[in-house]
């Protein structure tokens, strides 16, 4: 990360991590390490506009990323952000197909 970067930028970085841990680490749908860093861009560019504004807008801009990036994916749908704690970044998951819900605090706070 740049030195100089923004406090949203930090903001979206940390949360995107965050989403993304969570979604590899509950999710169906196999991530190829060689396309780690386009779905972290793909989400701190939907999460970086949406910070300071609702937590629901950015769930929703998130989950569109993760819906995107499943298309094409024969496996069964990955959880979905659920919630975000705009505190700390963490966020929740919440399974597709059920109604179990994960609390997944996963990444760095410092990224």
């Amino acid at each position: 990360m740049q030195p100089d970067a923004s406090v949203e930028d930090k903001a979206a970085r940390i949360i995107a991590a965050n989403v993304y841990y969570a979604f590899r680490g509950q999710g169906t749908t196999l991530i190829d390490p060689s396309h780690e860093g386009t779905l972290l861009a793909r989400l701190v560019e939907a999460i970086r506009p949406e910070i300071g504004g609702s937590a629901e807008a950015m769930i929703t801009a998130i989950n569109t990323v993760l819906l995107e990036w499943e298309e094409g994916s024969e496996e069964a749908p990955s959880p979905r952000v659920r919630s975000i704690n705009l505190a700390d970044g963490s966020v929740s998951m919440e399974r597709t197909t059920g109604d179990e819900l994960t609390h997944s605090p996963q990444g760095r706070d410092d990224v």
